[in-house]
């Protein structure tokens, strides 16, 4: 790979990993307010939310930053496309940018909708339900956006090793007085050779045991805040061990 490749794929790292970061910072915000709102009465919620709107940047910037993160990891998985467990895990973080947006437009866009009519007419005697899959909504996105978002950076981190020892090799060849080659080949720095089909199964593990840690936790505390801090917490764990 030479100088100019690597720089570029650096640069496009920083890039990637910036958005979704941008990205999951909007989500994270519904999430850490949700406690809070949820006590609100109707007219304060709806006055908040629906009249004075303070979340309107977050539909025009916050679209930036969501398609941006999702073109960014596309990208970004194209490029390590040849680096074994690296693409699995830049693909896996795009895969859980675009669920989150998928979800948006499923749980929360339809709400929007509906909240945008309760200007013009009363606003319905069921509106909970407006509101909770609203704050849920967002609340479940902060969730996936932090998966997408650990994938990336493990994606990042696992490539570091490779080219420390590429580094170490080319050092041990000069000093040798070795020939060396204009690049070694990943795979033969690779301590141990791992089946193609081993990282998506696990990536379908921690998908499973995140969720079911999520439930029980947000079954046990009562509380989705709870349960989702908790579950970031659970998923790194369980993300970073089975990598080992």
């Amino acid at each position: 790979m030479g100088q100019n490749t690597k720089t570029f794929l650096r640069a496009w790292r920083f890039i990637a990993l910036m958005l979704a970061s941008l990205s999951l910072s909007l989500s994270m915000t519904h999430l850490l307010e949700l406690p809070q709102r949820m006590q609100f009465d109707q007219q304060l919620w709806v006055e908040v939310t629906v009249v004075e709107n303070v979340y309107r940047l977050f539909g025009s910037v916050g679209a930036v930053f969501e398609i941006g993160a999702i073109a960014a990891a596309i990208g970004l998985a194209f490029w390590v496309r040849q680096r074994g467990s690296v693409f699995y895990w830049a693909v896996a973080g795009a895969i859980f940018l675009g669920l989150a947006f998928a979800s948006w437009c499923l749980l929360v866009a339809p709400m929007n909708a509906e909240f945008a009519t309760w200007l013009t007419k009363p606003v319905p005697a069921d509106w909970t339900r407006y509101r909770n899959q609203w704050e849920y909504g967002h609340a479940a996105i902060a969730l996936i956006k932090t998966l997408g978002l650990s994938c990336l950076v493990v994606s990042v981190l696992l490539d570091a090793p490779r080219q420390l020892a590429v580094i170490s090799e080319i050092e041990r060849s000069h000093q040798k007085d070795l020939p060396v080659t204009a690049s070694f080949p990943l795979s033969t720095v690779s301590s141990k050779a791992r089946p193609a089909w081993l990282w998506p199964l696990r990536l379908v593990a921690v998908i499973v045991l995140s969720a079911a840690f999520f439930g029980l936790i947000t079954y046990v505390f009562h509380s989705v805040l709870a349960g989702t801090i908790l579950s970031i917490a659970g998923i790194l764990g369980i993300g970073f061990s089975m990598d080992k």
